[in-house]
């Protein structure tokens, strides 16, 4: 599969959104609730707020790729949202099942991040994405969460890159 990166602008909040919505729904389908998962793209503000953010100077880069014209996958990174054990944090970062396997990823997770120290949280049940952060250098530091999402707590860790 051949992509193009470019960073998102504005405009591209729609399609991101759709392109984080099925990832989701791809990656964690046997982890949540089809009714959780349906819901992703409920909160009527949410595109605007995205635009806001695409738009924004707070630090934060997000960048897309694109195969065929088509949007398949995201990324951001920025500035570390909390008490954080390196300056830079991965927010996100999905790609459409149809992609894996293609280099996106890691085309995508370097535009965004580059070789920098930064940490991010996974699901502690998402083998794939830990094997992907591993050969991307990053390890997890013992620090655990929870994700909520209606009565489901999912496990996160931590995993840094130094």
């Amino acid at each position: 599969m051949e992509f193009e990166i470019t960073y998102a602008g504005p405009d591209d909040a729609e399609e991101l959104l759709a392109v984080k919505d099925q990832g989701w729904r791809e990656a964690y389908g046997h982890l949540f609730s089809p009714e959780f998962l349906a819901r992703l793209g409920d909160n009527p503000n949410r595109t605007e707020r995205w635009r806001q953010l695409l738009a924004g100077d707070g630090g934060e880069r997000f960048a897309v790729g694109r195969s065929a014209g088509r949007m398949v996958g995201m990324a951001g990174a920025g500035p570390a949202r909390s008490d954080a054990p390196a300056p830079q944090e991965l927010y996100t970062i999905y790609i459409l099942a149809e992609a894996y396997g293609s280099g996106l990823s890691q085309a995508l997770a370097d535009r965004v991040l580059g070789d920098s120290p930064a940490f991010l949280w996974v699901l502690e049940e998402n083998p794939r994405a830990i094997a992907f952060y591993r050969k991307l250098g990053f390890e997890p530091d013992g620090a655990r969460e929870f994700f909520v999402a209606d009565d489901q707590r999912v496990p996160e860790i931590r995993m840094v890159r130094t």
